[in-house]
């Protein structure tokens, strides 16, 4: 039976129930907050709070997709699920380089060092400091997903070493590599580098892709095995719901609705209702889905997108070691 590493330990993937594939529920320091205050999540209530709200409307698994120095939280993560009843899904990994001084050690170390530290963040359990040492501090919470980062129409050299060192951690540990593509570009050169490192498309998941709502692109990526999550519920700001419907409806009628993934990438003080601001983290499931009902997709297809898809996405594959 296929399992998913959670921060309170692993599950079988038929256990994850309703799923949001790309958020954020702690994000409490780091470079990142010096370039963009309203990225601090650091309210332990609060994100309870907010995560009680997407339970009371069925949610049961949540994807925190920060990972290594951008404000990463393991322990927090792992009390707010047990005391909410929410499964988290917890990355190791790297976001995009502008999110870290050059003096980062990722800027630094071999590929087969950093390759080392995702797998032991995914074995042995995240370190709470983010390797910014002189001491390792494991958490009891362990990764369950890796995650790199390219910038828009740009995979640089950082990175292109950030995705072998996954590509690394991958092969050795079976984790699924979750992506964030910048306005949806670069997803399929990521896929293509990944998979020249040994990672098959199955295990690949590519973030905001619906930032680039292109069809042609998006089938194609699709009928690879890769899936494709999207973002844009309540962020009218990007385009109107109307286009991410267009989108999926679409993505259905390819034959291809089962590589799709959505999420909310809440990540905004001015996002979350606790702090007053909004759509909150529970908008895709009190709002979007409604709608999604509302404009003909049915009961079948939104559990996929919900729950089948998230279960294959998020699950462990066997590996030879």
């Amino acid at each position: 039976m296929p399992s998913v590493r959670t921060v309170t330990g692993d599950v079988e993937a038929s256990t994850l129930g309703i799923t949001d594939s790309h958020d954020h529920v702690m994000i409490r320091n780091g470079l990142i907050l010096i370039r963009e205050p309203d990225f601090r999540l650091d309210n332990v209530e609060k994100s309870m709070q907010e995560l009680r709200d997407f339970r009371s409307f069925g949610g049961r698994t949540m994807v925190d997709a920060a990972p290594i120095g951008v404000g990463r939280d393991p322990d927090s993560l792992r009390l707010i699920s047990v005391e909410t009843g929410v499964q988290i899904i917890a990355a190791t990994g790297f976001h995009k380089t502008v999110y870290y001084l050059d003096s980062h050690w990722r800027f630094h170390y071999s590929v087969e060092e950093i390759g080392k530290l995702f797998i032991d963040e995914i074995l042995l359990g995240m370190d709470q400091n983010g390797y910014d040492g002189p001491l390792v501090k494991r958490s009891l919470a362990k990764a369950g997903v890796i995650k790199i980062a390219s910038d828009y129409q740009v995979i640089d050299r950082a990175t292109c070493v950030a995705i072998e060192a996954a590509a690394i951690a991958h092969r050795a540990t079976g984790a699924p590599i979750l992506t964030h593509t910048e306005m949806g570009t670069m997803g399929l050169e990521q896929l293509r580098l990944l998979e020249a490192h040994g990672v098959p498309p199955e295990s690949v998941i590519l973030s905001h892709m619906d930032r680039n709502p292109d069809l042609f692109l998006h089938s194609e990526i699709a009928r690879t095995g890769a899936f494709l999550e999207y973002d844009g519920p309540g962020r009218v700001k990007y385009y109107p719901e109307s286009t991410l419907i267009g989108l999926i409806r679409g993505m259905f009628e390819a034959g291809v609705g089962g590589q799709i993934l959505l999420g909310g990438d809440v990540a905004r003080r001015s996002y979350w209702k606790s702090y007053g601001g909004g759509p909150g983290l529970a908008y895709c499931l009190e709002h979007f889905l409604p709608r999604l009902r509302r404009e003909g997709l049915s009961a079948a297809e939104i559990d996929q997108i919900m729950i089948d898809n998230p279960a294959r996405a998020f699950s462990f594959r066997r590996t030879a070691s």
